[in-house]
């Protein structure tokens, strides 16, 4: 497949970032000023990186990477120390990684936690912040970007007796974000719902958490058994990333419960390679699959500075030639006081649904590989991710430049 047009490398700097302008005006900075502007950027994580005779400062907004003043050594190093202390490390250079977490109070009545990450480089020292803060809250799975064919599948999955919902994709696809939606769906209900989290990452009222202890003799394997003991209609297992959580999964579907994990894919029929690769036969995979979401994140498009245009003649050569439908309309938007500068505010995902029919089962019982199960979706008219994308691009709802380098992924 071609490779879709490339985006510009450099990302614009959001205009609002008072301190950190001034800091580098005056050649200092206190680390609450940095947290400070990153906190009021929306930034979920912050990077100090060492160059020559200066310090780079980076925030990752929106899950890309923008640019930030930067700082020279004097001061850079200063800041980097005071972030090195409140976080409870040696402010010396150290030869191996070290971690710290710390708290820290943007204002009154609000605390936020963050995890300091510093590791030796070539340059210098390198130190990345990050904001841990829960998954955001959406009261429904539509809320999320499911649409409504999504949410009908979703629901007919809960109201069945058993079998796996598995949320398929890279790493910061937001699966989290879409299973702990279903969770706070499902605790406002008579459900029993169980969790097997290897870590707990963060708490939900009403629902039974148990984080896994290998170290004491609970691990998936036995966490399962004595989840099973406990008659929960719902089980959480959180990643499925080894063959002893594959195992302890297929267990809980074929045992007449609802289980729910998240699993690395590229798309949703991708999840048969996967759990193949993980030990278990067709069999089990035919028995237990009961709904596969595959999903990836896009920013959203500023709605005070979005604006209507025709799609560029390189973007539609590429969608033509992959063989999808090029949208007579797609939007912009420049950047606005709004959006920080940056044309976009916030992320939605971008969504591929798979319940497999009677046909698919058989077909994975014929040992069929993913060209043909993706082959069959395709003949249904079921939408695929690329699909979904350039539906939300014509919408507005994102831009084809995202929706192309989500594309890039796939074409990968």
């Amino acid at each position: 497949m071609h490779e879709p047009p490339a985006a510009s490398p450099t990302p614009r700097s959001p205009p609002l970032l008072p301190s950190l302008a001034e800091a580098s005006e005056e050649g200092s900075m206190e680390a609450h000023a940095l947290l400070h502007d990153a906190w009021q950027a929306r930034a979920s994580d912050v990077h100090l990186d060492p160059v020559e005779d200066s310090l780079r400062l980076r925030l990752r907004i929106d899950g890309h990477v923008v640019g930030a003043p930067s700082l020279a050594a004097a001061p850079g190093q200063r800041l980097l120390n005071q972030l090195k202390v409140l976080a409870g490390l040696d402010p010396l250079p150290s030869r191996t990684t070290t971690e710290g977490s710390f708290a820290w109070a943007p204002r009154r009545g609000q605390t936020l936690y963050l995890r300091a990450t510093a590791v030796n480089c070539v340059a210098g020292e390198k130190l990345a912040l990050r904001f841990l803060a829960p998954p955001r809250r959406f009261d429904d799975p539509e809320s999320l970007g499911l649409g409504e064919a999504g949410v009908r599948g979703l629901r007919r999955w809960m109201d069945a007796t058993g079998g796996m919902l598995l949320v398929a994709g890279p790493t910061g696809a937001g699966k989290t974000t879409t299973l702990y939606t279903l969770l706070h769906r499902l605790r406002l209900t008579e459900s029993q719902v169980v969790t097997l989290e290897d870590p707990v990452e963060y708490e939900i009222p009403g629902i039974n958490q148990v984080q896994v202890d290998p170290d004491h003799g609970l691990d998936f394997t036995t966490g399962t058994r004595c989840m099973l003991r406990l008659d929960p209609d719902y089980v959480l297992i959180g990643e499925i990333r080894d063959p002893g959580s594959a195992e302890a999964a297929m267990s809980v579907a074929n045992g007449g419960r609802s289980l729910m994990g998240t699993l690395h894919s590229r798309d949703a029929v991708g999840v048969v390679s996967t759990l193949r690769q993980l030990g278990l036969d067709d069999a089990e995979i035919s028995t237990g699959l009961g709904l596969v979401i595959a999903q990836r994140l896009v920013r959203r498009l500023c709605t005070h500075c979005r604006r209507p245009t025709a799609p560029g003649a390189v973007e539609a050569e590429w969608l033509a030639a992959a063989g999808a439908t090029v949208p007579a309309r797609v939007w912009k938007a420049p950047g606005c006081r709004h959006c920080q500068g940056l044309g976009y505010r916030g992320r939605v995902g971008i969504f591929e649904l798979w319940q497999p029919t009677l046909e698919d089962h058989g077909r994975l019982l014929r040992h069929a590989d993913e060209n043909q199960l993706r082959h069959a979706l395709i003949e249904r008219g079921e939408t695929l991710l690329l699909e979904d994308g350039l539906a939300k691009a014509s919408q507005g709802v994102t831009s084809l430049a995202e929706v192309l380098r989500m594309g890039a992924i796939l074409a990968a």
